[in-house]
Formats: C-alpha cells, sequence, structure tokens
C-alpha cells in the first residue's frame, strides 16, 4: 500500500515537471467560416497595455512573421500600411477602424481583413533568484468588407518551467514565449 501510494506521489509530480502550469486560451470563430476566402491580410499596429514601452511593435512583427510563416496569409508591407495610415486616417487611432475606413483599407490595399489586437503583458517576472517572461495578447481577425469579427483568440504564455527551475536552465526569452503563445492561437484558426 504505502509503495503504491509513494508510485503515484512521484508520477504525479514527474507528470507536473514534465507539463509544468497549463496555459488558458480562449477564442472565437465564426461558425461554418471558410478562411481559405481570405487571402491577403493587413496587420494593424496593436494597443499596448504593458509596461513595456515598445511591446506592441515587437509584437506586431512577430506576428507578421508568424502568418507568413505558416502561410495563413499574404500580408501588407509594413510601409504601404503606414502609408494608408498617414493618407487616410491621419490623426485617428489607427489600432481598430471603423467600417468605412476599413472599407477603404479593402479597396486600397486589396485586403480582404485585417488583424488587430492588444499587448495585455509583456514582462520579465522574478521569483527568488529565477526569471521568466509572460505574455499576453488579444487578436481579432476582422472582414474588411463587412467589418464583422471572423475570428478573436486570447492566450497568455509563461517562460517559467518547473523541471527548468529544479535543474538550474534558463526559462526561453521573451521572443521564444511570444512565439509560442502565436502558434497556440493560430492552431485555433
Amino acid at each position: 500500500m504505502y509503495l503504491c501510494t509513494v508510485r503515484l506521489i512521484l508520477l504525479a509530480m514527474i507528470g507536473v515537471l514534465l507539463t509544468g502550469c497549463a496555459k488558458r486560451i480562449e477564442t472565437f470563430s465564426e461558425e461554418g467560416l471558410d478562411f481559405s476566402f481570405y487571402s491577403r491580410v493587413a496587420v494593424l499596429p496593436f494597443e499596448n497595455n504593458s509596461e513595456d514601452e515598445y511591446a506592441d511593435e515587437r509584437m506586431v512583427d512577430i506576428l507578421t512573421t508568424a502568418v507568413l510563416k505558416r502561410g495563413l496569409f499574404e500580408v501588407v508591407e509594413k510601409g504601404d500600411l503606414k502609408h494608408f495610415f498617414r493618407e487616410e486616417v491621419a490623426g485617428r487611432d489607427v489600432t481598430s477602424l471603423d467600417q468605412a475606413s476599413a472599407k477603404v483599407l479593402a479597396k486600397n490595399l486589396k485586403v480582404d481583413a485585417y488583424i488587430a489586437g492588444s499587448v495585455d503583458s509583456y514582462e520579465t517576472v522574478r521569483n527568488g533568484p529565477y526569471s521568466y517572461p509572460v505574455v499576453a495578447v488579444t487578436l481579432r481577425m476582422v472582414d474588411a468588407n463587412s467589418g464583422r469579427i471572423v475570428w478573436q483568440a486570447h492566450g497568455s504564455e509563461s517562460g517559467y518551467r518547473t523541471w527548468q527551475r529544479i535543474f538550474g536552465f534558463a526559462s526561453n526569452d521573451i521572443h521564444q514565449v511570444s512565439m509560442q503563445l502565436l502558434a497556440k492561437l493560430f492552431k485555433t484558426l
């Protein structure tokens, strides 16, 4: 009896060490929508709700790379998007578009949808001598012609791994954690 209890405890500890903490991802996807209809998207600047001054710009670049790497969509070049914003929505918030501006975006840059979002957390947490990154983002894909949100996802990812801490290994850096989080979010498309 005692050996069975010890084995169960050891198996549970090994399971925790291997899996780490579970991360939560919440998603919405318009039912029955065929995402292959969307071939070209624009990635808008993100809202930055984190303490890091440049987290939004970094996340847009990481997101653009993730979209291109997976071959999900063709992405409008950043310079073309900046030019559009200077000409069409000068002085207004560019982290989200009203329907009229979205239609102009669709026409001028030949996009089917745009991806907008926010960086909700982008920080390094210190726990004693161990530090690890925590990243949380919210993404949404909006049909540029109708203004409908066709997909939205929110998630967080931490670089904390129990086994890394126990064995003295450093955690993944904030860039790696960001890429891991975006990969998980895009799996929901």
